[in-house]
């Protein structure tokens, strides 16, 4: 039997294909946490996801659209910006700051 939330994600599918949208491989929140599990790279929120399928738009390619290498490599880039905000001084100039 399906889940509420797959009858509603087919709902919006449809609804798009209407208007002429086609999704057939829809990404969600889960994908950029199996990523980050797969490359044992630490946990991030779902609005932490969110800003990796960001950073996957902004990079996006047309021939091959988004998929696991591209998200992959939003991970990366995500983890990598993470780090030098949290962090500046010891990512930018080793320590020498303080």
């Amino acid at each position: 039997m399906r889940s509420e939330s797959d009858k509603i994600i087919e709902v919006a599918k449809e609804l798009l294909r209407q208007y002429g949208f086609c999704v057939e491989q829809l990404w969600h929140v889960d994908d950029v946490h199996f990523v980050c599990e797969q490359n044992n790279l630490p946990k991030i929120s779902d609005e932490e996801a969110m800003e990796v399928f960001a950073i996957a738009k902004a990079q996006f390619d047309g021939e091959c659209g988004i998929s696991w290498p591209q998200l992959e490599k939003a991970v990366q880039v995500f983890v990598k910006q993470k780090s030098l905000v949290e962090d500046p001084c010891e990512n930018v100039c080793d320590g020498a700051c303080a």
